[in-house]
């Protein structure tokens, strides 16, 4: 069984290309440093195409076990802080962020 956080996010209006540049560096991190690859087993990244809001994003991250998603030491790692630092830069302040945890049924 694996479990998935699942969150949205809008992006500031002009802010794509910025954006996206900073999440390939995101993505960079977390394949080649061990305290996430070790525990992460897929993450995907979703542009909002059609309907909604505009400048919308949909992350994915699938974890082996609801204890490796909730490892807080991936948030303490200092690469991961500034990454953060950079990603409030650039949201969209007025479009909420939401999370949810998904577990696999079938």
């Amino acid at each position: 069984m694996s479990f998935v956080l699942v969150l949205t996010y809008g992006i500031k209006d002009g802010k794509r290309a910025e954006y996206l540049a900073l999440m390939k560096k995101y993505r960079k991190m977390m394949k080649t440093d061990p305290k996430f690859s070790e525990v992460l087993i897929s993450w995907r990244l979703f542009e909002q195409e059609y309907g909604g809001v505009a400048g919308t994003y949909v992350e994915m991250y699938e974890f082996k076990s609801m204890k490796d998603l909730q490892r807080s030491d991936l948030l303490e790692h200092k690469e991961f802080k500034e990454f953060m630092t950079e990603w409030h830069k650039i949201k969209d302040q007025h479009t909420p962020v939401t999370k949810s945890i998904w577990n696999t049924v079938v």
